[in-house]
């Protein structure tokens, strides 16, 4: 009875997911199986459109992906035209052949519309549909550019990826996709398949060195084909990763100078998900580095141990000895005397090599070392780098208080708090400098900043000083504000997600008053 309930939960839950992921690949059998049956009265019938489709997707994923850049409908024409000649021999008139691919190109774009795969939804008991677009186009002054849409970058994936390079590299192509177009929650999927072929190399790293172990030959080859595969692509994964990490910053500064709503919060939600788990890959990627320079070495020593018990079990000094004995040979002790006394000189170079020599890698191969002057190194102490945390955290603080001070005449703690949440998240509560700063704030009652740029009487009023420096800054030179403690007491408690129910902080509330000039002293 357990086994039909999970059956049918599996048909009917699931089938609509399933419809999803079936989605990239129904274009693509549209085009082929009708695109040309229509066109001529089927006088082209024999091209393959399934074929056209896939090299034209290839192309944009050249163009949009590895060369950065949208293109332009005459480049995609000479580009199908090419196809149609070298793969076809279809050698046509100029105005047939801007008519067909014209003709293929509205094909492949649906007109501009998108599209549909219907479907029966088990769980409304109705009809459903899904959509899906091959190439996007926009509108740049009086130039209309096109690119590929992420869901035909991940059908292309699906069918063969793309040269013989790392998975890794792939996905991050497809990641990039999904950031500019704001698809958080895929590129969510995206960084778990990376995480996924991370762990897949860490496991293949274990296994070759248990190879090793059992046969070294086996395992040599192994450890070839492990760099080759694995390891030949890291430095290109390394810098991906700083670019999509650079995407995200951006996308997450645009999105909070935007945001308003609950919809903007959910959208920045998303973002802050998203760039969390970047940094869990990239993480995972630098241990997988680790992971591959301690099987470089132990691999090594294992090579060497296997070599040294290799030399000493085929030859015993003592059974030659012995055999020579035997035989009653004493010319056959030249056999180790020989070998020390005339050294071989000649070196031989074998020319299987030339081959691996070709085929070296340019960054593989040794550079020299450029050595400019010398630097001194200055150490920092501990003690400065907690006042350039310090300085740090409580310059955010006091931006934010400022913009409010500046905007309202009067900002009480608790809408200050809901500035920073919103800037920080709640985040911002278990921050230990964040009550630090309201320890030193309330030192004094009056602040003017003016006067603060003069003479310094606290720590706090030391960072104010330098900060005003800053040329961001200067609008706030004149600015003077006295902090007033509630009569009432008001306490704002603060229940920190992830401790226990008893873990809470209690402030209370202060109203922060911008003074006008005559109440200046």
């Amino acid at each position: 009875m357990d086994g039909t309930y999970q059956m049918l939960h599996d048909i009917i839950d699931f089938h609509n997911d399933r419809m999803r992921n079936l989605r990239r690949y129904y274009p693509f059998f549209c085009l082929q199986n009708t695109a040309f049956h229509l066109f001529k009265e089927g006088k082209y019938s024999f091209l393959d459109m399934g074929y056209i489709t896939l090299a034209v997707l290839r192309f944009f994923i050249e163009e949009n992906q590895f060369n950065d850049r949208a293109v332009q409908y005459p480049e995609i024409a000479s580009f199908i035209s090419g196809v149609l000649i070298r793969d076809f021999s279809l050698v046509l008139q100029s105005e047939e052949e801007k008519e067909l691919v014209d003709y293929i190109f509205d094909k492949l774009k649906n007109d501009g519309k998108p599209f549909v795969m219907e479907y029966f939804d088990p769980v409304k008991k109705a009809k459903a549909s899904v959509r899906m677009k091959l190439i996007d186009a926009t509108l740049s002054g009086n130039t209309v550019l096109y690119t590929v849409t992420a869901d035909a970058i991940e059908f292309y994936l699906d069918t063969k990826e793309i040269r013989d390079e790392s998975k890794i590299n792939i996905q991050q192509i497809l990641l990039e996709k999904m950031i500019h177009t704001k698809n958080f929650k895929g590129g969510i999927d995206v960084i778990r398949r990376i995480n996924s072929e991370v762990n897949r190399l860490r496991l293949q790293k274990r296994e070759v060195l248990a190879l090793l172990g059992s046969n070294v030959f086996d395992g040599v080859k192994a450890l070839e084909e492990f760099n080759q595969t694995g390891m030949r692509w890291f430095s290109e994964e390394q810098k991906l990763f700083s670019h999509n990490m650079e995407l995200m910053e951006r996308a997450r500064a645009k999105a909070e100078e935007t945001a308003e709503g609950a919809k903007d919060m959910e959208s920045l939600r998303g973002i802050y998900q998203l760039e969390t788990e970047l940094k869990k890959a990239m993480a995972n990627h630098g241990e997988l580095l680790s992971d591959c320079m301690d099987l470089q070495v132990r691999a090594d020593e294992m090579i060497h141990k296997y070599k040294y018990s290799r030399l000493r079990g085929a030859f015993d000094f003592r059974a030659f000895v012995a055999a020579a004995e035997e035989a009653q040979d004493v010319t056959l002790l030249s056999h180790l005397v020989e070998p020390l006394l005339f050294p071989k000189l000649q070196k031989q170079f074998s020319l299987l090599q030339t081959d691996e020599l070709l085929s070296l890698p340019a960054e593989a191969g040794e550079t020299a070392e450029v050595l400019g002057e010398a630097k001194e190194e200055m150490y920092r102490f501990e003690d400065e780098i907690e006042e350039e945390r310090i300085s740090g955290n409580y310059g955010a603080i006091v931006r934010t208080l400022f913009e409010e001070l500046t905007a309202s005449e009067q900002v009480p703690l608790s809408t200050l708090n809901r500035k920073l949440e919103l800037k920080f998240f709640d985040g911002i509560f278990k921050n230990s400098d964040y009550y630090s700063f309201l320890v030193h704030i309330c030192q004094k009652k009056d602040y003017d900043l003016e006067q603060i740029r003069k003479k310094q009487d606290t720590f706090f009023e030391g960072i104010l000083a330098e900060m005003l420096k800053e040329p961001a800054m200067q609008k706030y030179a004149g600015l003077k504000f006295r902090l007033i403690m509630k009569p009432e007491a008001e306490e704002l408690v603060h229940q920190i997600a992830g401790l226990e129910r008893d873990a809470i902080f209690v402030t209370t509330e202060i109203v922060f008053e911008r003074l006008k000039e005559e109440k200046a002293g």
